[in-house]
Parts: C-alpha cells; structure tokens; sequence
C-alpha cells in the first residue's frame, strides 16, 4: 500500500488551469499519454498551456521562471521520468513555489515517482487524481555539495548506478530509454574501477563498494530492496553494497530481484536523516537516475517539500 502521506484537499478551489512541461525526449518519446489526458481536461473546460524542453535544466528553468507568473496556473502537469521531475521539483523549491501541486504523466524510463503515487500509463486515473483533487505532500531529500545544492524524490547514491547513470548522459545521450541504462551498465561492468567509498552515518565510520539512499521504496522500475521507504516519512532507508566488484555485482543484483538482498552478508540496511559521503573526491553522485553532483557531498532530509496528485488505490503493474 501507499504509504500515508498529509493529504489536502483542493476542492475548496477547483483548478481549471495547468502547465504542461513536456519533455519529448523522456522513456521512448511516445506522447500518447500526454494528448489524451490534455484532451480529456480541455473537455473539461480546463486551460492548458504547453512548454517544451529542448535540453537539461529546462525544465527546472520553466519551473523557476517568469512563464508560470505568465500563465498564472493551479497546478503543474509534468510529462517526463522522475529526471524530468527532479528538475521541475529543484525549479519550484529554488522559486518558492513548492505549494503548487504537480500531477504526473508517468512518460519516462522508471517512473519510480509515479509509482510511489499510485499511477500506471492511463489517462484516466491520471485526470480522475487531477479533478479529484486529492494532493499528497511528499518528503524531498536534498544533496549538499561543495558548490551546490540539489534536491531529490525517490533515490540517490554513489558506485555503480551512479557511474553508469554518468555513463548515459556523457556517452549514450542519442540512446533513449531502458535501452540507454542497459548498455550503459554492461561498460560499467566491463570497464568501471569499482572504487571504495568512504562515509559517515551518524557517528559511525564506513567502507562501501557501492551506496543508495532510498526515499521510496522502489528502484530501476519496479524492484523493492528498501520495504520500509516511504516517501511520506522524513528518514532514509540506506543501503551498504561492502565489496562491489565484477565476482559479487550479478549477485547483488540477482538477491535485489529476487527480494533477497537483505539477506546478503555483503549488504547492510539502516535507517538515518543523514549521510554523509566523503571519498573518492569526484566520484559522481545521482538522484533520481541523473548525475547531480560529485563528492564529497551530505545528503539529509530537506525542510522543504513538494505536492503532488495521487490515486487513492494500490496500483497495477505498468
């Protein structure tokens, strides 16, 4: 079930204008979803405005930009995977505008996000959260660097998925979709270094081959290695890949689809408000399936948060 999340309720001003930011290059470019959800609010007598992305950032600079004084919106609808999103959250937290409510059209590789909110690739539950109206207030991680800071929804962590998520977007950036993340897994696996990290969770000294930081509690589409994740509670479920290498990787992650991976001597699971990632200096750091920053970085819970349209039932399988 989804976890429980403050709930408002919207009704008291039923919204009849939205923003659309669209990014045409997210999952397998397929924008379906989107036109028919459009077509379905424009029936209802709503105002849509859409602004494309051309490229990274845009997002978050629609978000944080003069456009939705503009167009003065009730909500924002954000057409893309949780990169998309994460732009689009950074945007609004940056602006002051985190209260706006966001709905989801799930058009990305993972959608963790929308899973987390209980929507699958239909219209219609989609534009049933909208009229709805029911709003769920989710927690935000954010990452603090040296230069920087970002903020993040479902997961972020070092190692491998962080490397081959620098692999997609330095080498694969014409690939599109799970086709990307794929090929860019086998180079890290073939050519990756697979350093040690150093790190500190409360007082607590560590050495870990490979680090995620879970939000939520879902990963790389629809695997669950954190259960007790929630994005409604204000602490992280950590987990600690000890030796990561070419021998023990297929068995991290073979225990990870298969549910076992807690159960793993290489693996260690807790639960913090903090971490904090100290060594290789450099070493790229994602959130959200993108490289955000490269350590050292602390990664905590955000005073902030955002607000987002959700389904009420547990969802289906995409």
């Amino acid at each position: 079930m989804m976890g429980i999340c403050p709930v408002s309720d919207s009704h008291q001003r039923k919204p009849k204008t939205a923003l659309v930011i669209l990014n045409p290059a997210a999952g397998n470019s397929n924008q379906s979803l989107l036109y028919e959800v459009v077509d379905e609010l424009e029936r209802l007598n709503w105002t849509i405005f859409v602004r494309t992305t051309t490229g990274v950032g845009d997002a978050e600079r629609i978000a944080s930009s003069g456009q939705l004084d503009q167009t003065a919106p009730d909500i924002l609808i954000v057409s893309g995977g949780d990169g998309t999103i994460n732009e689009v959250v950074n945007g609004l937290v940056r602006s002051a505008r985190h209260s706006i409510p966001v709905g989801l059209i799930p058009a990305g590789t993972a959608n963790l996000l929308a899973s987390e909110l209980g929507f699958k690739k239909s219209p219609r539950p989609i534009v049933e959260a909208i009229i709805n109206g029911t709003i769920r207030t989710v927690t935000l991680g954010k990452i603090v660097g040296e230069a920087d800071e970002r903020f993040f929804l479902v997961t972020a962590g070092v190692g491998f998925d962080a490397n081959s998520a620098f692999r997609v977007s330095k080498s694969l950036k014409r690939v599109h979709g799970k086709t990307a993340y794929i090929v860019a897994g086998i180079m890290e696996y073939v050519l990756g270094q697979f350093p040690s990290y150093r790190l500190m969770i409360g007082s607590q000294q560590y050495l870990a081959g490979s680090i995620l930081v879970a939000n939520g509690k879902y990963y790389a589409g629809r695997l669950v290695w954190a259960p007790d994740a929630d994005i409604c509670k204000p602490v992280f479920q950590i987990g600690l890949f000890k030796n990561v290498n070419r021998r023990s990787l297929p068995v991290f992650m073979i225990a990870m689809a298969s549910g076992l991976l807690p159960k793993l001597k290489g693996f260690y699971l807790t639960n913090s408000t903090e971490i904090i990632l100290k060594e290789p200096v450099g070493q790229p750091v994602q959130a959200d399936g993108d490289v955000v920053a490269n350590l050292p970085v602390s990664i905590g819970i955000a005073d902030q948060r955002a607000r987002f349209f959700a389904v009420e039932h547990t969802p289906a399988d995409f």
